[in-house]
């Protein structure tokens, strides 16, 4: 589905992602794991066209969409969930889903069906419709970020760490949403998340970022060398 090769991002001179190669398949959720400063959140923004790619080439169901600015990557599928700056605040939950769907083509009635698919997906946003985003707590917060990216339907949703901030209880119920969200809507996800323990209970595939290169890429099953790699273990002695 996504292919990226050679990737190099900057922020101004410094260059904070070197030669990077991954591969995104459809329907799967991607893990993307790496301590503070590796790359991850600025990865997500260079493939999304937020940051510009220095280097490389992205290409999304076969078209080479490098560089291309973040409303054409929308328009042709992928959305980006950020961690901050994620809802329109003094907009109640309804307008801020219609925002989601400004570029959405078709009638009234598919309008309409996008509203109903996200409100049976999670009631608590129907129940909440009137209020202002403001006065959601952080859990629906995110749910509704994340739904205003589901309102054009993308075959391919990256989130940055949509468990930042939450309180503990809710940890658990924000990776069973994006559990629930690729089965609902058969949609590949790339994840973007520290809390690699709970991650791994949902995600397919694995990235590793250390110091903007990429040290593992594999199955989550490999459970094991995946923790020895974030914990910088790799290659010496048990």
């Amino acid at each position: 589905m996504l292919e990226a090769r050679g990737i190099d991002i900057a922020h101004g001179a410094f260059e904070v992602l070197h030669q990077v190669d991954l591969s995104i398949s459809e329907g799967r959720i991607v893990g993307l794991f790496g301590h503070n400063g590796a790359g991850k959140s600025s990865l997500l923004k260079g493939l999304y066209g937020v940051l510009p790619v220095r280097a490389g080439k992205v290409t999304f169901l076969g078209e080479d969409i490098t560089g291309q600015k973040p409303f054409r990557q929308a328009e042709r599928g992928i959305r980006l969930v950020p961690q901050e700056g994620n809802v329109f605040a003094n907009l109640s939950v309804e307008d801020n889903l219609r925002m989601g769907a400004l570029r959405l083509d078709g009638d009234k009635a598919l309008h309409a069906a996008r509203f109903g698919e996200i409100y049976e997906t999670f009631p608590i946003l129907h129940q909440r419709r009137n209020a202002k985003a403001r006065v959601l707590s952080g859990g629906e917060r995110q749910m509704l970020a994340i739904s205003i990216a589901l309102m054009t339907r993308p075959k391919l949703l990256l989130l940055d760490e949509p468990s930042a901030g939450l309180a503990p209880i809710l940890v658990q119920r924000m990776f069973e949403m994006v559990a629930t969200i690729r089965q609902r809507f058969g949609m590949a996800v790339v994840l973007v998340e520290q809390n690699v323990n709970e991650a791994l209970r949902i995600v397919d595939d694995v990235i590793v970022l250390e110091e903007g290169r990429i040290v593992f890429s594999g199955p989550a099953s490999e459970k094991d060398l995946i923790i020895r790699h974030l914990w910088r273990l790799e290659g010496k002695p048990a």
